[in-house]
């Protein structure tokens, strides 16, 4: 799936449309590389998207809702000195390229009306947002590149914008049937998607393969074994309906997953498989912002992932020699044996000597060899072993608590783990954090410029309702999972959990009233959907009234003890889950 230059085309038609003659109301600013401008025309309103994500740069008009700073970064505070108020003038696309430009009518300092530029760049890592003024001067960029940064253009305050460099190829639209038959003559050996793809602007792999699916072929077949003038038709037929903005915005989804979306319609799809959208952003709103979402959640997970990761692997570490040291132990009763056989027979053992065999009086006089230290006599070795057993007899009483700790930490972590890679939201990712650094790490957070508290958050549960009409809540980390058991929950709530394995804590609340078979599958269903078991076919989950469940000794957030539980054997369905969902 890709954001092209067909895509390009088809959202600033749709910008164009919509909002030319129309106002910027106000800027935002929610992440580092993506902006929201709410817009307003006469007919209209509308927030559009834009994103300078090296992965997934976009623009379009989003229904989603976004988190701001509480103080604006200083790009979208200049944004906000230029822009807010101005009228749109004109948005349109640069060629085919995968750019769009925003021109707006405003006033400067001195009431003289100008004109300003929002350029929206959407190339990989190198996309950005860049103001420009009536002269075509930087005034800032989302991205400050200079020299060092790129050899290709520097892109900084007060220099000139240009597209030399980025700009390199044919806009498709603008090919004539002569030059296009003479590039496939000199490109004979290459793969079709090649072709097209170094050839001319704004064409994605996904546009080559239907241009190659609409000449009779594949984009992977090289050049010269399609018909030319196949190839140009079927080149021309497809590049003449994006001329005349004959969109069909639509998602191609397999097996219940979205494959591909394009602002054309994909003829190499079978129709069963598409879903068509009113507008280019109603496509890009409902398909690549849960794309984009996910990678930025990815992102933002990937560091922590790794610190909970190195310390769950030094406590699997750890816990292995303990229990090494453990069955060493338990087994130390030899080492006392020895003392004894040695003690008895001192006088036979000479300095020097590497081993000894001597008669086991505890075993039917059986030959027992024994090792010993060659710079020790007899008497010496004797209590070399018995110092070994008294303090073996001492570490077996220390090992067992200290092992059962270090469980413990190995269950909180591999739940804290979980719990990141079930996170669905960036808000989710920061909690978890959060918790690993003040409960894990004790690190407590410090204000800029003084030590203070940071303000408590409610916990924000999932929140569902059962088909008999019980309200359902689940926690999505540890620290939730706590509240949610031991503080929201009363004595005669149905608590569930998955059986031996990390998950979330589910409640039903019950009200005092008889629970139904109905309502207890649904509840084991939520906390086995919320587990590491979720794609096994029958997954254990063990429930109880919050009565029965008491905090756990280690007091790690989100480990509990529980008794008087029944469990029951559930199948994790997400069309259960999207049934109970509160609306």
């Amino acid at each position: 799936m890709s954001y092209d230059g067909t895509m390009t085309k088809a959202v600033a038609e749709e910008l164009d449309s919509r909002f030319t003659g129309g106002k910027i109301d106000k800027i935002y600013q929610p992440q580092d590389d993506t902006l929201v401008l709410n817009l307003r025309s006469k007919t209209d309103r509308g927030s559009l998207l834009l994103s300078a994500s090296a992965n997934n740069p976009c623009a379009y008009i989003t229904e989603k809702k976004f988190k701001n700073p509480q103080t604006p970064p200083a790009f979208c505070m200049l944004l906000r000195k230029h822009l807010e108020s101005a009228t749109i003038s004109a948005i349109e696309q640069v060629e085919m390229d995968r750019i769009i430009k925003i021109k707006v009518d405003g006033f400067n300092e001195l009431f003289d009306r100008v004109e300003k530029t929002l350029v929206i760049e959407m190339m990989g890592r190198y996309s950005n947002i860049i103001l420009l003024d009536e002269n075509n001067t930087i005034l800032d960029a989302l991205k400050r590149i200079n020299r060092s940064m790129s050899r290709v253009r520097e892109v900084l305050p007060g220099g000139s914008y240009t597209l030399e460099g980025i700009v390199d190829r044919t806009n498709p639209l603008k090919e004539t049937k002569e030059v296009f038959m003479a590039r496939l003559h000199e490109s004979e050996g290459m793969s079709l998607k090649n072709f097209f793809i170094r050839n001319y602007l704004g064409v994605s792999p996904l546009i080559a393969r239907e241009i190659a699916y609409r000449a009779g072929g594949s984009d992977k077949d090289p050049v010269k074994l399609f018909s030319s003038e196949d190839l140009y038709g079927a080149f021309h037929s497809l590049f003449s309906e994006i001329a005349a903005s004959e969109f069909r915005p639509q998602s191609i989804s397999d097996a219940g997953h979205i494959i591909a979306f394009s602002a054309v319609n994909l003829t190499h799809y079978p129709e069963e498989s598409k879903t068509f959208y009113d507008g280019p952003s109603a496509l890009l709103d409902h398909t690549f912002s849960a794309r984009v979402l996910e990678d930025r959640v990815r992102q933002k997970s990937q560091n922590l992932n790794k610190q909970i990761k190195n310390h769950l692997e030094r406590a699997l570490h750890k816990q292995e020699k303990m229990e090494f040291e453990l069955r060493d132990a338990k087994d130390r009763q030899k080492y006392k044996v020895y003392g004894d056989l040695i003690s008895s027979n001192a006088w036979k053992i000479q300095r020097g000597a590497g081993e000894v065999t001597l008669e086991n009086f505890y075993d039917d006089m059986n030959p027992l060899t024994i090792p010993l230290d060659e710079t020790k006599d007899g008497i010496q070795n004797a209590a070399r072993y018995y110092k070994k057993y008294t303090k073996l007899k001492h570490a077996e009483k220390l090992l067992a608590g200290r092992i059962d700790k270090n469980r413990n930490t190995i269950r909180y972590l591999d739940a804290m783990l979980y719990n990141l890679d079930d996170a669905e939201s960036i808000d989710e990712v920061d909690a978890i954090q959060e918790e690993f650094r003040e409960d894990f790490l004790k690190k407590k957070y410090k204000g800029r410029g003084e030590n203070k508290k940071k303000k408590k958050k409610e916990p924000e549960y999932l929140t569902f309702t059962s088909s008999d009409g019980f309200a359902m809540y689940v926690g999505r980390n540890n620290r939730q999972n706590q509240e949610l058991t031991l503080k929201f929950a009363r004595k005669d709530d149905l608590w569930f959990h998955v059986k031996n394995g990390p998950g979330s804590h589910v409640i039903v609340k019950t009200e005092g009233e008889d629970v139904g078979e109905a309502t207890i599958y649904e509840g084991a269903s939520l906390a086995a959907y919320y587990s590491r078991a979720r794609q096994s076919a029958h997954v254990d989950v063990d429930y109880t009234k919050r009565q029965f469940i008491r905090r756990h000794p280690s007091n790690q957030p989100g480990l509990v003890l529980y008794t008087d539980f029944s469990t029951v054997a559930v199948t994790p369905e997400k069309e259960i889950i999207d049934k109970l969902k509160t609306k």
